[in-house]
């Protein structure tokens, strides 16, 4: 009987090690999904502020938009500011073309800001990394996010009204 007993010393440990390696794997990945769910709330977040920030910033400022600090406070690792896109719609939807707006004439300017009704802000190319103990999920550990797209109806477009009774506004730059 004494001869078992020696053959069994240490098989305590051994059970304790693998299920402690279990358990370790388990609240590190509890963490991951924590870290991840916490991630797509501040994309969500991001896309919601850069959108009510464009509907307020004059549109030639729309490229500084992903880099103002109301934005990019908590971005995720990872994140930069390519993957913030901003789109001015029409009222069908379609995309408005504001590229080099500031170098645009006044006339043309007016007219683009007359065919803007909607600023669209959502979350493009943006694949957030898991850590390295759970490369297993995605490509390598890495998984494509939602859009989160935001659409707001624009209000003064970076245009303030002024009160001395002048008939121009003055550009409000963000």
């Amino acid at each position: 009987m004494n001869s078992d007993k020696k053959s069994q010393s240490g098989i305590t440990i051994i059970e304790f090690s693998i299920v402690l390696l279990g358990a370790l794997i388990l609240m590190f990945a509890a963490f991951e999904f924590g870290r991840y769910v916490f991630s797509m709330q501040m994309l969500n977040e991001m896309s919601r502020k850069a959108a009510r920030l464009a509907v307020v910033c004059s549109i030639s400022d729309r490229d500084d938009i992903a880099d103002l600090p109301e934005v990019s406070e908590n971005r995720p690792v990872g994140f930069v500011a390519t993957n913030l896109s901003i789109d001015y719609v029409d009222s069908t939807g379609a995309s408005v073309n504001v590229d080099n707006f500031s170098t645009l004439s006044e006339d043309d300017q007016n007219f683009v800001m007359s065919q803007v009704r909607f600023v669209r802000a959502e979350i493009t190319g943006y694949q957030f990394q898991f850590f390295p103990l759970l490369s297993f999920i995605g490509t390598a550990g890495a998984i494509s996010t939602p859009s989160f797209p935001t659409i707001l109806p624009v209000e003064s477009l970076g245009i303030v009204r002024p009160n001395t009774g002048e008939t121009a506004g003055v550009v409000e730059d963000c």
